[in-house]
Formats: C-alpha cells, sequence, structure tokens
C-alpha cells in the first residue's frame, strides 16, 4: 500500500495519486509493514530453542583394548564409525570422535593417543576409519590390562567446553589394580568426577565377574553397561560390536542436552 503524504490515506501500489486528495504519490509513499514485537515468552521460547541447538554436541573418546583379542572390536569400530556417526547427526547432535588404544603398561605397552591431521578429536569420520584401520590387535599378556589408567589418560586430552564429554571403553579384560597411575578404583571414580565427564559408557563383558568391577565407575557420571560377548570369532564378535556401536549412538544422542 501507499500511504499519502499529505492525508495519510491508504492507497493502492499501483496508485499515482491519491484517491482522497488528489495529492501526487511518490515512490517514497509505500508504507513498510510493522512487524509486531515478540511477547516475553515467545522471545524466551525461541532463546531456549537456539541454546538448545547450540549445546547439542559431544566429544566422544573411545578408550579402546587393543590386546590380542581385541581386533573384532577394531575391525567394528573401523566398519561401523560412519553409520555410528550418521546416527548422532541425524538426532541433530554435532559430534567429534577421538580413540585412545590400551594394552598393559605393566609389561611395558603404553597408552598411545590417536591423531587426525595433528588434532585428538575429528567431525570426519572417514578420516577417523583411517586411522582405526592402521591398528592391530596384538600383546596383553596375561589379563588384567591397563584399562584404567587409560581412563585417566581420557580425561586429560582437549575436550570442548561447550560438548557434553563422552568416555566409552571397550575392554574383554579386567583392570589392573593398582597400575603405573591407578591407585584403586575409588581414585578412578573420583577422576572421572572431577573431570565433569557427562556419560560413561562400558562395553565389557558384563557376566565376567572380574569385569563387574568396572561398574563401579557408573557411580562417577550418567552411563551405562553394554554387553561385549567372549565368541572366539573376531568376524561375529565385528559384527555384535557394530549392533552395540548403533546401540549406542542412540543412548548417546538422547542424553546429550
Amino acid at each position: 500500500m501507499k500511504t499519502c503524504t499529505r492525508c495519510s490515506i491508504n492507497n493502492p501500489d499501483s496508485g499515482k495519486f491519491c484517491t482522497n486528495c488528489g495529492a501526487a504519490l511518490t515512490q517514497a509513499s509505500i508504507s513498510t509493514p510493522v512487524t509486531q514485537p515478540l511477547s516475553a515468552s515467545e522471545l524466551q521460547a525461541r532463546l531456549g530453542l537456539f541454546n538448545k541447538l547450540q549445546q547439542r554436541s559431544a566429544d566422544i573418546m573411545f578408550v579402546l583394548d587393543c590386546t590380542g583379542s581385541m581386533q573384532g572390536e577394531i575391525d567394528g569400530i573401523k566398519d561401523a564409525i560412519i553409520s555410528f556417526a550418521d546416527s548422532i547427526k541425524s538426532d541433530g547432535v554435532r559430534a567429534r570422535v577421538g580413540l585412545i588404544e590400551f594394552r598393559d603398561r605393566l609389561i611395558h605397552e603404553e597408552h598411545q593417543v590417536l591423531t587426525f591431521n595433528g588434532e585428538i578429536f575429528t567431525s570426519d569420520p572417514a578420516i577417523f576409519r583411517n586411522e582405526v584401520a592402521k591398528l592391530k590387535a596384538s600383546g596383553g599378556g596375561d589379563e588384567p590390562e591397563s584399562s584404567l589408567d587409560a581412563i585417566l589418560l581420557a580425561l586429560r586430552q582437549p575436550f570442548s567446553n561447550v560438548a557434553s564429554k563422552v568416555i566409552v571403553l571397550v575392554t574383554d579384560a579386567s583392570p589392573h589394580i593398582p597400575d603405573l597411575e591407578t591407585k584403586s578404583i575409588e581414585y578412578t571414580v573420583q577422576a572421572i568426577r572431577k573431570g565433569n565427564i557427562q556419560q560413561l559408557y562400558l562395553v565389557i563383558p558384563t557376566q565376567d565377574v572380574n569385569c563387574q568391577i568396572y561398574l563401579k565407575l557408573l557411580e562417577a557420571t550418567r552411563g551405562l553397561a553394554f554387553e561385549l560377548g567372549q565368541d572366539s570369532d573376531f568376524r561375529k564378535r565385528a559384527e555384535d560390536f557394530k549392533r552395540t556401536l548403533m546401540s549406542l549412538g542412540k543412548t548417546i544422542s538422547q542424553a546429550t542436552r
């Protein structure tokens, strides 16, 4: 509409003269629609949605046992990581992933933190898969392994301050207690609390009495234990672990705020 500057009457956009007073209508006479201001409740709702979208991100650090019996799980992570990342993304969560491989520090097998183009975490699952493909299950000696020391190393990694901090332990062996750094299971529980980890997941043989000590770690934060399985066929374990990984992805998405 064109509003007459002389008499303030609205006229059609196509009009050249005011239908009321006959004054010439110029381009400057076109009225600008007035946007109604948002109410306080509408503004708060929109800000809440914006903040929620901004906060829906997760840094996921896998702490992976790479001893001789774990080739199935290594293959499972490699083969399913893209589907895992895609499922989290489809749920509206921006995810970065990282991985620490561990074996047995008491026989001089030190942990290794994977890097992706020089970074500890990556949002590119293809780059992650390529690095995981280089891992080979080996070493470890007899049980137990240095899993709790590996969790302490994971706590020291550069998680984002605005993302949900997630640790996923994957092992078929019980932990050394004590280890080179770990003093007790309670020591690790306290470290997880201090590290402000929001989610902790255990993929372990839940029926193994010696591995059930890991369940104590769930006292430190929100989390679940998933069954690893103990089949001797690496290929079957890889397929089983892929399914577990997809369930884990959905769980992480739902728990990320």
